[in-house]
């Protein structure tokens, strides 16, 4: 079945929520957003079969600074290698690179806890990574972070029309997965994650693990959101649901930018919130996230809240000169770094169509392939 041509793909397809989501689209179409990605790390995704990020698993804790770096500086100097998983599949932060040059908005990086910090600019929210879920204890500082939050989404709501936050954290779709549990949410065998099938099975058996150990039931993180963070999740969720509530009090509409990880965000967004995901909330996020035959993530949205929009860009690399990028196209990757988000952002602030976008984005992993064979 050869591709639909880019001429006749629509660009964005709205997941859940379409009505709520073409009215997202039309609100900020010619605006320019800033965007915001929060770094962190959970010491689960060291667990074998967990995550495809990185290379291989001892150069997994570096992904978060090396993207950051893809994204600001064209280049990973804190690896060897371009971040990829352990197939060849680039990591997204080209594309997010790509699209965030070409649409010429503004990028900030935060850290949440890391174990390699990135050589460019990056805020420090904290030292201490997350910890293993298994031991129910993921993320003692997890309302410090949530606090500082807030207030750097109520300044993110100053310096632009709009805000799109993103994340980098290997092994966070599987702390989505546990916060979402305890948040009551059926997640179950319903969230994607960077490799083809999900891992459901493992993914099950440490979450069940990290809920045993915390004592936490089924939706027993109700009554205590940031209380199972703190227990279960990584330290990207509490700041970056702490900058989406920040930026919406200051009158600011937010696009979280990711797949599963941004939905359990939204899901936490909304147990604080106490009456409902906030209507200035919507997902940007990638046609293999929405399209993924083994989850759900326009049905999970939709049980957080029937008002929850999904973006989703169009994009398509089964014509892309390079084979790591047509791998994305059996569901290898799928997301990550703010991808689809800063896509959707580029989109509909500027002239940028779907063919120049993917054009950029193969340029950019020329670009990036490049500098390797140069300083290798």
């Amino acid at each position: 079945m050869q591709p639909e041509s880019v001429r006749t793909r629509p660009p964005i397809l709205f997941a859940a929520a379409a009505a709520r989501g073409r009215a997202f689209a039309e609100k900020w179409r010619g605006a320019r957003p800033k965007f915001a990605c929060v770094l962190g790390h959970t010491d689960i995704c060291m667990v074998s079969g967990l995550s495809s990020a990185g290379v291989s698993e001892e150069l997994r804790p570096l992904t978060p600074a090396a993207d950051a770096e893809v994204v600001d500086l064209g280049q990973a100097l804190c690896l060897p290698v371009l971040p990829s998983n352990p197939l060849g599949a680039p990591g997204p932060a080209g594309i997010t690179r790509a699209a965030l040059r070409l649409a010429d908005i503004q990028a900030s990086f935060f850290g949440a806890g890391l174990r390699v910090w990135p050589a460019t600019a990056c805020v420090r929210l904290a030292d201490d990574p997350g910890g293993d879920v298994r031991l129910g204890r993921a993320v003692p500082r997890a309302h410090h972070l949530f606090e500082l939050g807030l207030k750097i989404g109520k300044e993110l709501a100053q310096e632009a029309p709009y805000v799109v936050l993103g994340e980098s954290v290997p092994g966070g779709t599987t702390t989505a997965l546990a916060v979402l549990l305890a948040l009551g949410f059926a997640a179950e065998g319903r969230v994607s994650g960077s490799m083809p099938g999900n891992a459901h099975v493992l993914k099950g058996r440490v979450v069940a693990a990290a809920l045993d150990a915390a004592g936490l039931a089924r939706s027993d993180g109700r009554r205590d959101p940031l209380g199972a963070v703190a227990a279960i999740g990584d330290p990207m969720q509490p700041a970056l649901a702490g900058m989406a509530l920040g930026a919406v009090s200051a009158g600011c509409d937010v696009l979280l930018a990711g797949g599963s990880q941004m939905l359990a965000v939204a899901g936490l967004v909304e147990a604080l919130h106490g009456s409902g995901a906030p209507e200035r909330i919507a997902i940007g996020t990638t046609r293999w996230i929405v399209q993924d035959p083994s989850a759900d993530i326009a049905g999970l949205a939709a049980e957080i809240s029937p008002d929850l929009p999904i973006l989703a860009v169009n994009l398509d690399f089964s014509s892309s000169r390079h084979a790591g990028l047509r791998a994305y196209e059996q569901f290898q990757v799928k997301e990550g770094v703010g991808a689809g988000g800063a896509c959707v952002a580029a989109l509909l602030g500027s002239d940028v169509t779907l063919e120049r976008l993917e054009a950029e984005i193969d340029a950019t992993y020329d670009s990036l392939l490049g500098r390797l064979q140069l300083t290798n």
